[in-house]
C-alpha cells in the first residue's frame, strides 16, 4: 500500500515539475517575441496538443508480436532530473526503485493535459483572449 501512494506521489511531482519547465520554457519567448500572455496562452495550447497527442500514441497497448515500439519515452535508465526529482520534500527519504515508478508514457500524456489546462486557465480563469 504504501509503494502505490509513493507511485502516485512521484507522478504528480514529475508531472507538475515538467510543466512548470514546459510553462517556463514558453514564457520566455512569449514575453521577448510576442504579446505576452496572449502568446503563451498559444503557445501552451500547441504545445500541449502536441504532448498530448504523443502521449496518447505512445501509451497504447503495444502489440505483443511486434519486436520495436513505434512511439515511447520509456527506457531501462532513469533520467537525471528524475533522480534529482527523488529529493524533493514529498519523496525525500522514501526513494522509489525507477522500476516501480509509473511509465514516463503517461507521465508524458499528464503533462500534455496539465499543459492544456495551464492555457484554458490563462484564457478562461484570467480573461486573456485577442
Amino acid at each position: 500500500m504504501r509503494n502505490r501512494w509513493l507511485r502516485l506521489v512521484e507522478f504528480a511531482v514529475w508531472v507538475a515539475a515538467v510543466t512548470a519547465v514546459v510553462v517556463a520554457v514558453a514564457a520566455v519567448p512569449s514575453f521577448l517575441l510576442g504579446t505576452g500572455l496572449l502568446t503563451l496562452k498559444y503557445v501552451l495550447f500547441v504545445v500541449g496538443v502536441l504532448l498530448f497527442g504523443f502521449g496518447s500514441i505512445a501509451i497504447q497497448p503495444k502489440r505483443p508480436r511486434r519486436d520495436s515500439e513505434l512511439v515511447t519515452t520509456e527506457s531501462a535508465d532513469e533520467y537525471d532530473f528524475e533522480a534529482r526529482l527523488q529529493d524533493l520534500p514529498p519523496l525525500a527519504g522514501r526513494r522509489l526503485p525507477f522500476n516501480d515508478r509509473i511509465g514516463r508514457d503517461a507521465k508524458l500524456f499528464a503533462v500534455g493535459l496539465a499543459v492544456l489546462a495551464v492555457s484554458a486557465l490563462l484564457e478562461y480563469g484570467f480573461g486573456v483572449v485577442r
